[in-house]
Protein backbone atom coordinates (compact mmCIF):
# COMPACT_ATOMS: atom_id res chain seq x y z
CA UNK A 1 0.00 0.00 0.00
CA UNK A 2 1.50 3.39 -1.06
CA UNK A 3 0.95 6.14 1.55
CA UNK A 4 1.19 9.61 -0.08
CA UNK A 5 2.30 12.69 1.36
CA UNK A 6 -0.33 15.77 2.10
CA UNK A 7 1.60 17.72 0.39
CA UNK A 8 0.99 15.41 -2.56
CA UNK A 9 -1.90 16.63 -5.26
CA UNK A 10 -3.68 13.93 -7.47
CA UNK A 11 -4.28 14.48 -10.97
CA UNK A 12 -7.54 15.08 -11.56
CA UNK A 13 -7.65 18.16 -8.36
CA UNK A 14 -4.60 19.53 -10.35
CA UNK A 15 -6.72 19.69 -13.63
CA UNK A 16 -10.09 20.54 -11.53
CA UNK A 17 -8.66 23.31 -10.27
CA UNK A 18 -6.10 24.78 -13.95
CA UNK A 19 -9.08 24.45 -16.31
CA UNK A 20 -10.35 27.44 -15.22
CA UNK A 21 -7.69 29.37 -16.46
CA UNK A 22 -8.94 28.50 -19.40
CA UNK A 23 -11.53 31.35 -19.38
CA UNK A 24 -9.41 33.17 -16.79
CA UNK A 25 -6.99 34.19 -19.78
CA UNK A 26 -9.39 34.00 -22.82
CA UNK A 27 -11.77 36.90 -21.02
CA UNK A 28 -8.71 38.68 -19.38
CA UNK A 29 -6.35 38.61 -22.65
CA UNK A 30 -9.24 39.46 -25.25
CA UNK A 31 -10.13 42.33 -23.34
CA UNK A 32 -6.24 44.19 -22.89
CA UNK A 33 -5.84 42.89 -26.76
CA UNK A 34 -9.17 44.30 -28.01
CA UNK A 35 -10.81 46.51 -25.35
CA UNK A 36 -8.98 49.92 -26.49
CA UNK A 37 -8.92 49.30 -30.36
CA UNK A 38 -12.72 48.45 -30.37
CA UNK A 39 -13.52 51.41 -28.70
CA UNK A 40 -11.01 53.35 -30.49
CA UNK A 41 -10.78 51.79 -34.00
CA UNK A 42 -12.94 49.61 -34.97
CA UNK A 43 -16.72 51.14 -32.73
CA UNK A 44 -15.54 54.62 -32.62
CA UNK A 45 -16.95 55.58 -30.00
CA UNK A 46 -17.70 59.38 -29.44
CA UNK A 47 -14.20 60.02 -27.53
CA UNK A 48 -10.83 60.91 -27.54
CA UNK A 49 -7.85 58.75 -27.83
CA UNK A 50 -7.27 60.37 -24.05
CA UNK A 51 -11.32 60.23 -23.20
CA UNK A 52 -10.91 56.52 -23.54
CA UNK A 53 -7.73 56.26 -21.68
CA UNK A 54 -9.47 58.18 -18.99
CA UNK A 55 -12.20 56.18 -18.65
CA UNK A 56 -10.41 53.00 -18.85
CA UNK A 57 -7.93 54.57 -16.06
CA UNK A 58 -11.52 54.72 -13.81
CA UNK A 59 -11.67 51.06 -14.14
CA UNK A 60 -8.62 50.73 -13.33
CA UNK A 61 -8.94 53.09 -10.06
CA UNK A 62 -11.99 50.75 -8.86
CA UNK A 63 -9.86 47.91 -9.30
CA UNK A 64 -7.31 49.01 -6.91
CA UNK A 65 -10.17 49.07 -4.47
CA UNK A 66 -12.21 46.06 -4.81
CA UNK A 67 -9.55 43.72 -5.22
CA UNK A 68 -8.03 43.88 -1.97
CA UNK A 69 -11.25 44.67 -0.72
CA UNK A 70 -12.91 41.19 -1.85
CA UNK A 71 -9.48 39.42 -1.01
CA UNK A 72 -9.89 40.50 2.71
CA UNK A 73 -13.90 39.81 3.05
CA UNK A 74 -13.16 36.50 2.23
CA UNK A 75 -9.89 35.74 3.95
CA UNK A 76 -12.28 35.88 6.81
CA UNK A 77 -15.33 34.46 5.98
CA UNK A 78 -16.30 31.13 7.31
CA UNK A 79 -19.14 28.63 5.69
CA UNK A 80 -19.24 24.99 5.20
CA UNK A 81 -18.06 25.21 1.20
CA UNK A 82 -14.72 27.47 2.42
CA UNK A 83 -13.75 31.56 1.92
CA UNK A 84 -13.50 31.26 -2.02
CA UNK A 85 -16.28 29.30 -3.39
CA UNK A 86 -19.15 30.93 -2.07
CA UNK A 87 -18.01 34.19 -4.14
CA UNK A 88 -17.07 32.65 -7.06
CA UNK A 89 -20.29 30.81 -7.12
CA UNK A 90 -22.27 34.11 -6.68
CA UNK A 91 -19.84 36.59 -9.33
CA UNK A 92 -20.56 33.78 -12.27
CA UNK A 93 -23.60 35.30 -13.62
CA UNK A 94 -22.79 39.42 -13.28
CA UNK A 95 -19.35 38.21 -15.17
CA UNK A 96 -21.39 36.45 -18.30
CA UNK A 97 -24.03 39.39 -18.24
CA UNK A 98 -21.11 41.94 -17.97
CA UNK A 99 -18.94 40.20 -20.37
CA UNK A 100 -21.10 41.32 -23.13
CA UNK A 101 -22.39 44.74 -21.87
CA UNK A 102 -19.23 45.73 -22.17
CA UNK A 103 -19.09 45.55 -26.31
CA UNK A 104 -22.52 47.42 -26.68
CA UNK A 105 -21.53 50.72 -25.12
CA UNK A 106 -24.29 53.38 -26.60
CA UNK A 107 -22.21 55.80 -29.45
CA UNK A 108 -24.46 58.56 -30.54
CA UNK A 109 -23.66 60.93 -27.02
CA UNK A 110 -20.61 61.22 -25.64
CA UNK A 111 -21.41 61.66 -22.27
CA UNK A 112 -24.01 59.03 -22.01
CA UNK A 113 -21.47 56.62 -23.59
CA UNK A 114 -18.96 57.93 -21.22
CA UNK A 115 -21.49 57.43 -18.19
CA UNK A 116 -22.72 53.70 -19.39
CA UNK A 117 -18.46 52.67 -20.06
CA UNK A 118 -18.30 53.51 -16.44
CA UNK A 119 -20.82 51.70 -14.59
CA UNK A 120 -20.86 48.40 -16.86
CA UNK A 121 -16.86 48.16 -16.63
CA UNK A 122 -17.07 48.60 -12.55
CA UNK A 123 -19.46 45.86 -12.62
CA UNK A 124 -17.79 43.70 -14.57
CA UNK A 125 -14.63 44.16 -12.91
CA UNK A 126 -16.20 43.68 -9.55
CA UNK A 127 -17.66 40.23 -10.98
CA UNK A 128 -13.68 39.68 -12.54
CA UNK A 129 -12.50 39.94 -9.33
CA UNK A 130 -14.95 37.75 -7.41
CA UNK A 131 -14.66 34.45 -9.42
CA UNK A 132 -11.02 35.13 -10.69
CA UNK A 133 -9.26 36.59 -7.99
CA UNK A 134 -10.43 34.71 -5.67
CA UNK A 135 -9.88 31.04 -7.78
CA UNK A 136 -6.54 32.23 -7.65
CA UNK A 137 -6.18 32.34 -4.10
CA UNK A 138 -6.76 28.48 -3.94
CA UNK A 139 -3.41 27.78 -5.52
CA UNK A 140 -1.04 28.59 -2.19
CA UNK A 141 -3.44 26.19 -0.26
CA UNK A 142 -3.33 22.68 -2.21
CA UNK A 143 -0.16 21.90 -1.56
CA UNK A 144 3.19 23.39 0.13
CA UNK A 145 5.58 21.21 -1.74
CA UNK A 146 7.76 23.25 -4.53
CA UNK A 147 7.69 20.73 -7.19
CA UNK A 148 3.79 19.75 -6.86
CA UNK A 149 3.24 23.66 -7.12
CA UNK A 150 5.64 23.79 -10.17
CA UNK A 151 3.32 21.03 -12.11
CA UNK A 152 0.19 22.37 -10.75
CA UNK A 153 1.12 25.41 -12.47
CA UNK A 154 2.42 23.80 -15.41
CA UNK A 155 -0.94 22.10 -15.77
CA UNK A 156 -2.77 25.91 -14.76
CA UNK A 157 -0.19 27.43 -17.93
CA UNK A 158 -1.01 24.26 -20.60
CA UNK A 159 -4.60 24.88 -19.97
CA UNK A 160 -4.06 28.69 -19.87
CA UNK A 161 -2.59 28.60 -23.52
CA UNK A 162 -5.76 27.22 -24.63
CA UNK A 163 -7.12 30.16 -22.67
CA UNK A 164 -4.78 32.48 -24.52
CA UNK A 165 -5.94 30.72 -27.67
CA UNK A 166 -9.16 31.63 -27.45
CA UNK A 167 -8.47 35.32 -26.26
CA UNK A 168 -5.56 36.30 -28.99
CA UNK A 169 -6.50 34.67 -32.07
CA UNK A 170 -10.20 32.91 -31.59
CA UNK A 171 -11.65 35.80 -30.49
CA UNK A 172 -10.57 38.58 -32.97
CA UNK A 173 -11.56 35.96 -35.57
CA UNK A 174 -15.06 35.84 -34.20
CA UNK A 175 -15.09 39.35 -33.21
CA UNK A 176 -14.12 40.88 -36.86
CA UNK A 177 -16.27 38.01 -39.37
CA UNK A 178 -19.14 40.41 -38.98
CA UNK A 179 -19.75 43.71 -40.77
CA UNK A 180 -21.05 45.25 -37.60
CA UNK A 181 -18.71 45.66 -35.38
CA UNK A 182 -20.69 46.00 -32.21
CA UNK A 183 -22.22 42.60 -33.24
CA UNK A 184 -19.30 40.90 -33.86
CA UNK A 185 -17.88 42.02 -30.72
CA UNK A 186 -20.89 41.16 -28.48
CA UNK A 187 -20.78 37.98 -29.38
CA UNK A 188 -17.47 37.40 -28.69
CA UNK A 189 -17.63 38.80 -25.31
CA UNK A 190 -20.75 36.23 -24.61
CA UNK A 191 -19.32 33.27 -25.93
CA UNK A 192 -16.03 34.18 -23.46
CA UNK A 193 -18.28 34.76 -20.45
CA UNK A 194 -19.87 31.13 -21.03
CA UNK A 195 -16.15 29.74 -21.72
CA UNK A 196 -15.27 31.57 -18.19
CA UNK A 197 -18.46 29.96 -16.38
CA UNK A 198 -18.06 26.84 -17.92
CA UNK A 199 -14.33 25.97 -16.97
CA UNK A 200 -14.94 27.26 -13.46
CA UNK A 201 -16.88 24.75 -12.68
CA UNK A 202 -14.88 21.78 -12.26
CA UNK A 203 -13.08 24.11 -9.19
CA UNK A 204 -16.92 24.49 -7.87
CA UNK A 205 -17.41 20.97 -7.73
CA UNK A 206 -14.63 19.13 -6.96
CA UNK A 207 -12.10 21.58 -4.92
CA UNK A 208 -12.21 21.62 -1.14
CA UNK A 209 -10.66 24.16 1.13
CA UNK A 210 -9.16 23.24 3.79
CA UNK A 211 -11.55 23.78 6.93
CA UNK A 212 -7.76 24.52 9.43
CA UNK A 213 -6.68 27.81 6.85
CA UNK A 214 -10.36 29.46 7.82
CA UNK A 215 -9.25 32.29 10.23
CA UNK A 216 -10.92 32.20 13.93
CA UNK A 217 -13.27 35.02 14.52
CA UNK A 218 -11.40 36.15 17.49
CA UNK A 219 -8.41 36.75 15.05
CA UNK A 220 -9.89 38.87 12.28
CA UNK A 221 -8.06 41.74 11.54
CA UNK A 222 -8.91 45.47 9.86
CA UNK A 223 -9.03 45.55 6.32
CA UNK A 224 -6.50 49.01 6.28
CA UNK A 225 -4.19 46.49 9.09
CA UNK A 226 -3.70 43.84 6.14
CA UNK A 227 -3.30 46.05 4.00
CA UNK A 228 -0.22 47.26 6.14
CA UNK A 229 1.17 43.41 6.94
CA UNK A 230 0.89 42.93 3.90
CA UNK A 231 3.12 46.35 2.26
CA UNK A 232 5.70 45.12 5.23
CA UNK A 233 6.33 41.84 3.90
CA UNK A 234 10.25 43.36 1.90
CA UNK A 235 9.10 39.90 -0.34
CA UNK A 236 5.79 41.20 -1.22
CA UNK A 237 7.00 44.21 -1.80
CA UNK A 238 9.92 42.97 -4.40
CA UNK A 239 7.65 40.39 -6.12
CA UNK A 240 4.22 43.45 -6.74
CA UNK A 241 7.26 45.63 -8.22
CA UNK A 242 8.20 42.78 -10.54
CA UNK A 243 5.02 41.88 -11.24
CA UNK A 244 3.42 45.29 -12.34
CA UNK A 245 6.33 46.19 -14.20
CA UNK A 246 5.99 43.16 -16.03
CA UNK A 247 2.43 43.23 -16.69
CA UNK A 248 2.87 46.92 -17.53
CA UNK A 249 5.18 45.74 -20.58
CA UNK A 250 3.37 42.87 -21.35
CA UNK A 251 -0.22 45.28 -21.85
CA UNK A 252 1.59 48.12 -23.68
CA UNK A 253 2.96 45.43 -26.35
CA UNK A 254 -0.58 43.54 -26.47
CA UNK A 255 -2.86 46.47 -26.36
CA UNK A 256 -0.53 48.46 -29.58
CA UNK A 257 -0.19 45.60 -31.73
CA UNK A 258 -3.73 46.04 -32.96
CA UNK A 259 -2.83 49.62 -33.65
CA UNK A 260 0.33 48.45 -35.52
CA UNK A 261 -1.23 45.14 -37.53
CA UNK A 262 -3.86 47.72 -39.10
CA UNK A 263 -2.00 51.07 -39.49
CA UNK A 264 1.69 49.69 -40.25
CA UNK A 265 1.24 46.52 -42.03
CA UNK A 266 -2.02 46.78 -43.15
CA UNK A 267 -3.39 43.45 -41.46
CA UNK A 268 -7.36 42.93 -40.98
CA UNK A 269 -8.00 40.89 -37.76
CA UNK A 270 -8.86 37.72 -39.13
CA UNK A 271 -4.85 38.25 -40.66
CA UNK A 272 -2.95 39.01 -37.37
CA UNK A 273 -5.06 36.71 -35.24
CA UNK A 274 -3.66 33.98 -37.09
CA UNK A 275 -0.34 35.21 -36.47
CA UNK A 276 -1.00 35.45 -32.67
CA UNK A 277 -2.48 32.10 -32.73
CA UNK A 278 1.08 30.55 -34.42
CA UNK A 279 2.95 32.19 -31.74
CA UNK A 280 1.30 29.17 -29.51
CA UNK A 281 3.51 26.71 -31.64
CA UNK A 282 6.52 28.58 -29.31
CA UNK A 283 4.92 29.02 -26.26
CA UNK A 284 3.68 25.33 -25.29
CA UNK A 285 6.96 23.48 -25.91
CA UNK A 286 8.93 26.48 -24.36
CA UNK A 287 6.60 25.83 -21.34
CA UNK A 288 8.79 22.36 -20.74
CA UNK A 289 11.79 24.17 -21.03
CA UNK A 290 11.13 26.57 -18.57
CA UNK A 291 10.01 24.06 -16.19
CA UNK A 292 13.50 22.09 -16.43
CA UNK A 293 15.48 25.24 -15.88
CA UNK A 294 13.22 25.91 -12.77
CA UNK A 295 13.81 22.51 -11.18
CA UNK A 296 17.39 22.76 -11.85
CA UNK A 297 18.11 26.35 -10.98
CA UNK A 298 14.92 27.61 -9.05
CA UNK A 299 12.15 29.32 -9.70
CA UNK A 300 13.55 33.14 -9.38
CA UNK A 301 16.29 32.32 -11.55
CA UNK A 302 14.01 31.11 -14.44
CA UNK A 303 11.25 34.15 -13.92
CA UNK A 304 14.52 36.32 -14.56
CA UNK A 305 16.31 34.36 -18.37
CA UNK A 306 12.83 34.21 -18.87
CA UNK A 307 12.46 38.24 -18.55
CA UNK A 308 15.58 38.89 -20.82
CA UNK A 309 14.65 36.62 -23.68
CA UNK A 310 10.96 38.26 -23.92
CA UNK A 311 12.57 41.80 -23.49
CA UNK A 312 15.25 41.05 -26.39
CA UNK A 313 12.56 40.53 -28.98
CA UNK A 314 11.35 44.30 -28.54
CA UNK A 315 13.84 46.24 -30.46
CA UNK A 316 13.29 44.07 -33.51
CA UNK A 317 9.87 45.93 -33.83
CA UNK A 318 11.75 48.37 -35.74
CA UNK A 319 12.83 45.77 -38.71
CA UNK A 320 9.43 44.83 -39.03
CA UNK A 321 7.97 46.29 -42.74
CA UNK A 322 5.48 43.18 -43.67
CA UNK A 323 3.67 40.25 -42.28
CA UNK A 324 6.51 37.67 -42.56
CA UNK A 325 9.23 39.42 -40.25
CA UNK A 326 6.41 40.21 -37.90
CA UNK A 327 5.92 36.80 -37.55
CA UNK A 328 9.22 35.74 -36.97
CA UNK A 329 9.48 38.54 -34.36
CA UNK A 330 6.12 37.03 -32.55
CA UNK A 331 7.45 33.82 -32.65
CA UNK A 332 10.45 34.68 -30.66
CA UNK A 333 8.44 36.55 -28.30
CA UNK A 334 6.64 33.39 -27.58
CA UNK A 335 9.59 31.58 -26.35
CA UNK A 336 9.90 34.04 -23.08
CA UNK A 337 6.56 34.57 -23.07
CA UNK A 338 5.93 30.69 -21.69
CA UNK A 339 8.10 31.72 -18.34
CA UNK A 340 6.71 34.93 -17.88
CA UNK A 341 3.40 32.61 -17.36
CA UNK A 342 4.27 30.02 -15.45
CA UNK A 343 6.48 31.42 -12.28
CA UNK A 344 4.78 34.37 -10.76
CA UNK A 345 2.14 32.39 -9.39
CA UNK A 346 5.18 29.90 -7.89
CA UNK A 347 6.43 33.19 -5.99
CA UNK A 348 3.49 34.44 -4.99
CA UNK A 349 2.80 31.29 -3.42
CA UNK A 350 6.13 31.12 -1.69
CA UNK A 351 5.53 34.79 -0.38
CA UNK A 352 2.22 33.48 1.45
CA UNK A 353 3.83 31.03 2.74
CA UNK A 354 6.00 33.06 4.25
CA UNK A 355 3.46 35.48 6.08
CA UNK A 356 1.90 32.37 7.35
CA UNK A 357 5.26 31.56 9.25
CA UNK A 358 5.30 34.78 11.05
CA UNK A 359 1.22 35.59 11.27
CA UNK A 360 0.00 31.65 11.86
CA UNK A 361 -2.81 33.02 9.29
CA UNK A 362 -3.81 31.94 5.82
CA UNK A 363 -3.89 35.69 3.95
CA UNK A 364 -4.00 34.36 0.38
CA UNK A 365 -7.08 36.42 -0.42
CA UNK A 366 -5.41 40.03 0.77
CA UNK A 367 -2.24 39.17 -1.17
CA UNK A 368 -3.82 38.09 -4.41
CA UNK A 369 -5.96 41.51 -3.76
CA UNK A 370 -2.86 43.34 -3.48
CA UNK A 371 -1.23 41.95 -6.45
CA UNK A 372 -4.50 41.76 -8.26
CA UNK A 373 -4.44 45.88 -7.78
CA UNK A 374 -0.95 45.59 -9.13
CA UNK A 375 -1.42 43.54 -12.65
CA UNK A 376 -5.13 45.26 -13.68
CA UNK A 377 -4.06 48.59 -12.30
CA UNK A 378 -1.13 48.40 -14.76
CA UNK A 379 -3.23 47.13 -17.41
CA UNK A 380 -4.90 50.83 -16.78
CA UNK A 381 -1.73 52.56 -16.93
CA UNK A 382 -1.06 50.91 -20.34
CA UNK A 383 -4.53 51.64 -21.81
CA UNK A 384 -3.23 55.46 -20.81
CA UNK A 385 0.23 55.03 -22.23
CA UNK A 386 -1.41 53.80 -25.21
CA UNK A 387 -3.65 56.78 -25.36
CA UNK A 388 -0.88 59.60 -24.32
CA UNK A 389 1.45 57.99 -27.76
CA UNK A 390 -1.29 58.06 -30.26
CA UNK A 391 -2.17 61.98 -28.93
CA UNK A 392 1.32 62.96 -28.91
CA UNK A 393 2.40 61.17 -32.17
CA UNK A 394 -0.76 62.84 -33.62
CA UNK A 395 -2.59 59.35 -34.94
CA UNK A 396 -6.09 59.31 -35.54
CA UNK A 397 -8.13 56.71 -35.55
CA UNK A 398 -9.05 57.15 -39.91
CA UNK A 399 -4.93 57.33 -39.96
CA UNK A 400 -4.52 53.41 -38.89
CA UNK A 401 -3.90 52.11 -42.42
CA UNK A 402 -0.58 52.11 -44.34
CA UNK A 403 -1.83 54.88 -46.89
CA UNK A 404 -2.68 57.27 -44.62
CA UNK A 405 -0.87 56.59 -41.60
CA UNK A 406 1.98 60.02 -41.05
CA UNK A 407 5.83 58.77 -40.84
CA UNK A 408 5.47 60.69 -37.24
CA UNK A 409 2.31 58.05 -36.34
CA UNK A 410 4.49 54.96 -37.49
CA UNK A 411 7.15 56.18 -35.11
CA UNK A 412 4.96 56.50 -32.35
CA UNK A 413 3.70 52.91 -32.91
CA UNK A 414 7.11 51.35 -33.20
CA UNK A 415 8.48 53.04 -29.91
CA UNK A 416 5.26 51.88 -28.58
CA UNK A 417 6.07 48.22 -29.00
CA UNK A 418 9.97 48.49 -29.09
CA UNK A 419 11.11 51.17 -26.54
CA UNK A 420 8.57 51.91 -23.95
CA UNK A 421 8.56 47.91 -23.06
CA UNK A 422 11.96 46.79 -22.73
CA UNK A 423 12.05 50.31 -20.11
CA UNK A 424 9.48 48.39 -17.76
CA UNK A 425 11.41 44.86 -18.40
CA UNK A 426 14.90 46.19 -17.15
CA UNK A 427 13.20 47.90 -13.75
CA UNK A 428 11.58 44.43 -13.54
CA UNK A 429 14.65 42.09 -13.81
CA UNK A 430 16.31 44.71 -10.48
CA UNK A 431 13.43 44.26 -8.64
CA UNK A 432 13.10 40.46 -8.83
CA UNK A 433 16.98 40.59 -7.95
CA UNK A 434 16.29 42.20 -5.27
CA UNK A 435 13.46 39.39 -4.23
CA UNK A 436 14.85 37.33 -1.41
CA UNK A 437 12.80 34.21 -1.47
CA UNK A 438 14.71 31.57 -2.64
CA UNK A 439 17.56 28.92 -1.94
CA UNK A 440 17.74 28.33 1.58
CA UNK A 441 15.89 30.97 2.84
CA UNK A 442 12.88 29.60 0.56
CA UNK A 443 13.45 25.85 1.96
CA UNK A 444 13.54 27.23 5.65
CA UNK A 445 9.96 28.83 4.95
CA UNK A 446 8.74 25.43 3.51
CA UNK A 447 9.50 23.66 6.80
CA UNK A 448 8.61 26.16 9.21
CA UNK A 449 5.10 26.02 7.22
CA UNK A 450 4.34 22.14 7.21
CA UNK A 451 5.42 22.59 10.70
CA UNK A 452 2.58 25.14 11.24
CA UNK A 453 0.05 22.60 9.04
CA UNK A 454 0.68 19.92 11.07
CA UNK A 455 -0.22 21.61 14.76
CA UNK A 456 -3.34 23.24 13.40
CA UNK A 457 -4.40 19.50 11.88
CA UNK A 458 -3.67 17.98 15.31
CA UNK A 459 -5.77 20.74 17.06
CA UNK A 460 -8.69 20.56 14.85
CA UNK A 461 -8.91 16.96 15.64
Amino acid sequence: MIIMSEDYVPTGKKISWAAANIGSLAIGQASILLLYAYYFLYLGIPLSPLGISLVLLVYGIWDALNEPLIGHISDFSRSRWGRRKPYIAIGLIPLLICSYLIYTPPVNDPIICTIYLIVILVLYETSVTMVFTLWFALYPELTLDQNERLAISRYKEIFGVFGLIIGLAIAPLIAGSFSDPMVGFSLMGLILGVIAVVFMLPTLLFIKEKKEYQILKENKISFFKSIKISLKNRSFVCFILVQFLLQLSYSVVLSGLPLFFEGVLGMGSSEWAIQMLLIFCVVIPGLYVWIKIAEKKGTRYALFISMACFSLTFPLIFLVYNPTTMLVVLLIAGFGLGGLMLFPTVLLSDVIDEDHTKTNERREGIFNGVSGVIVKSSNAISWLVLGIVLTVFQINREDVNPSTITPLGELGLRILLGIIPIVFIILGMLFLYLYPLHGEKLEEVKNRCREININLSKNLK
